[in-house]
């Protein structure tokens, strides 16, 4: 059971224990997989609504690995969220209870749900019996006598490995001595345990060598008859060529990921001392798949997956890596390539845009067309590497070239690696940033632009490391999104400017009252206690809500608008205002500006750093202001540096600003020293 309240997660622990199931409880997305990666589940009940990763974010992680019926999963949620059922539907949820919880319904589903798993586990069983019956033909044949210590092989078993009849002995050790040594210990300690009893049938998949050296995937099954005392007298049972399902992807027919590991191991051991790599790895992961899947479908995502390996397979067809490369689909919209001796980085590079070229082609859908742009990591072996961290650092290079754009190949450097781990310890110090009170809020004044009196001031956030030093927000806030940490730091942000701001209009009275905006990160919209939390500030610290402004940049809410709609609405509805923050730098401002009904926006300090020099900036610059005028909003105009540049911005007519010119963010003190200076007087108590 998955559930972010603790009380909702002992009371519904406590009443299925008392009906007799067995209970395990997680607290959210992240715990629920680690556990669901290490234990065996018979269903998962998962909240829909959790802040971080939702319930619906848990099921799709959960259906990449799980199909609905080796592990059910019933969502609860809310009788209002109608549209959320569907989606969790959609996905592979196996069926849904609404709140509040009525425990003869639960229980009712949840035997419902695991009686139809087993049914489906034991159809599946019986077929596999039937089809190992239908291939008995095919499949090689062994028997083994343990008092004797012989073992005979049919002529199908031999010749799966490469073998004429005869070429094969008689005695055990010629096929516990071809394992492969990682499935070496596996094998015997799976063997002992039938012949002791323990186990009723012997089944194991592993690896045996074959005459030219390579490794075979086979499934070995066998039953042992026995005296009446339970001694083995006979061991009999099948060998079956398993390869082929073993390491290739049902999808695309290419390598899988069992394959590509044992490919980039061979690589690897073939480092020789010349400092020559042996292979390279070029990690694909495609641009925007998911809009894809979300606006067409996952069969029409399906078909660019498949043509996506088709394509793969023609660049590699036109290179001289033709005879000796391997492509491999990991997961999802990921795809491997791995090169064989290429000759110097600049070669694989080469390669890299020679995949990028060969996706340029638009791919039909449902006759629209649609462009399978990539992200592509390029890295080299070395003697040091192992498959996994080939993987690691070519996901790296990946990541990196998204990050300069997308549609774009990137050859890894060890400063790459570097800058994973100083993120890695970020996050796990960041955990504690805030019970240790190393969070700090720095003020920035916000002034009218004529009077240079201060009007109010924007609330950042800093963070005091004990090692670093003073972090800014860029070097840890996307870390906090990322990991659903920006929950608690924007309530406690939130809170200390509520607070802040209040104190100073007590002490600075003015018509108009000075006013506090404050980042809000779209993560947070997702929050469903978010509301709560606003409206428990706006109580506790009498904040005037219309004192108050909430600042979403446009960039990011691009990706989030419709889902946001309605809890913007909500918020507007306390009387808080919502500042649209970079103006002009997304996609859809004007849609933005007739919707959601923001009261004031930023002007961007792209356009505010060319005033003085630009004409178009000026001409853009001016369109906003009159754009806001029209549509009565306020306008601040941020990272204003020098005379000229507010010179301008007073000749176009905007009325306030911030930056660098007035003053840059400080401590509390500072502020308070800075509203004295300006009104020269601080309020009676």
């Amino acid at each position: 059971m998955v559930d972010d309240e603790l009380n909702n997660r002992e009371t519904l622990s406590r009443r299925l224990t008392r009906r007799g199931y067995s209970v395990d409880v997680a607290d959210g997305g992240p715990e629920a997989l680690d556990k669901i990666l290490r234990e065996s589940y018979d269903l998962v009940l998962v909240n829909q609504t959790m802040p971080g990763m939702s319930g619906l974010d848990l099921l799709r992680l959960l259906r990449a690995t799980h199909s609905p019926s080796d592990l059910p999963v019933i969502m609860v949620t809310a009788v209002d969220q109608h549209q959320t059922i569907l989606d969790a539907l959609d996905q592979g949820a196996n069926d849904y209870v609404m709140k509040p919880l009525e425990m003869p319904v639960v229980t009712a589903r949840i035997q419902a749900q695991l009686s139809r798993s087993k049914a489906d586990r034991l159809v599946r069983e019986n077929d596999q019996r039937h089809a190992l019956a239908e291939r008995g033909s095919t499949d090689g044949l062994w028997d083994w006598n343990p008092v004797a210590g012989t073992i005979y092989f049919s002529p199908q078993s031999t010749a799966m490995l490469g073998y004429s009849e005869g070429e094969i002995g008689n005695r055990p050790e010629e096929w516990l001595s071809r394992l492969h040594p990682d499935d070496q210990a596996r094998v015997r300690e799976e063997l002992r345990e039938h012949l002791e009893g323990i186990t009723p049938e012997f089944r194991s998949e592993h690896r045996l060598r074959q005459k030219d050296g390579e490794y075979r995937w086979v499934l070995c099954r066998g039953v042992a008859l026995r005296s009446p005392d339970g001694q083995p007298l006979r061991v009999s049972g099948s060998l079956t060529d398993i390869e082929n399902s073993k390491v290739c992807d049902p999808l695309t027919g290419l390598s899988n990921r069992l394959m590509l590991l044992d490919r980039l191991a061979s690589g690897i051991a073939r480092h020789d001392d010349t400092g020559t790599p042996q292979i390279a790895v070029l990690l694909l992961d495609l641009d925007g798949f998911k809009v894809v899947n979300d606006s067409f479908g996952h069969a029409a995502g399906d078909n660019l997956l498949t043509e996506v390996a088709v394509r793969l397979r023609g660049v590699v067809a036109a290179s001289r890596f033709a005879r000796e490369a391997t492509i491999a689909r990991t997961s999802g919209d990921e795809f491997i390539v791995v090169l064989d001796h290429p000759r110097h980085a600049a070669e694989a590079m080469a390669f890299a845009t020679a995949v990028l070229e060969g996706l340029r082609a638009p791919v039909s859908l449902y006759g629209l067309p649609v462009t399978a742009n990539a992200s592509v990591g390029v890295v080299l072996s070395d003697s040091a590497a192992t498959p996994a961290q080939l993987l690691r650092d070519a996901d790296l290079a990946m990541y990196r070239a998204k990050e300069l754009g997308k549609n774009r190949a990137h050859l890894f450097e060890a400063d790459l690696r570097a800058r994973a781990q100083i993120r890695m310890s970020t996050a796990i110090d960041l955990r504690h940033a805030v019970e240790r009170n190393e969070l700090v809020a720095v003020y920035q004044p916000k002034v009218n632009l004529k009077t240079r009196t201060i009007a109010g001031f924007e609330t950042l956030m800093r963070w005091r490391h004990a090692e670093r030093g003073l972090l800014l927000p860029c070097e840890f806030i996307p870390i906090a999104e990322e990991t659903g940490l920006i929950i608690p730091m924007g309530a406690w942000i939130l809170e200390r400017a509520s607070y802040q701001i209040t104190a100073w209009q007590k002490m600075f009275p003015m018509n108009p009252p000075l006013t506090m905006s404050v980042n809000l990160s779209v993560k947070q919209l997702r929050d469903p206690h978010l509301i709560g939390t606003i409206q428990r500030i706006l109580d506790e610290t009498q904040v005037p809500p219309k004192t108050l402004k909430l600042e979403l940049t446009e960039s990011s809410l691009i990706v989030e608008i419709e889902s946001a709609r309605s809890v913007l609405a909500e918020i507007q509805a306390m009387g808080v205002g919502l500042k649209l923050d970079d103006f002009g730098t997304g996609y859809s401002s004007l849609s933005y500006l007739s919707t959601m009904h923001f009261d004031s926006l930023k002007i961007d300090k792209l356009f505010v750093d060319r005033l003085a020099t630009d004409s178009e900036s000026q001409a853009i610059v001016k369109t906003i202001l009159n754009l806001a005028g029209a549509l009565n909003m306020g306008v601040v105009a941020e990272g204003i540096e020098t005379e000229a540049q507010l010179g301008q911005l007073i000749r176009l007519g905007c009325e306030a600003g911030q930056g660098y010119l007035f003053s840059r963010p400080v401590d509390a003190s500072s502020a308070e020293r800075l509203l004295r200076e300006c009104y020269g007087h601080v309020a009676a108590a």
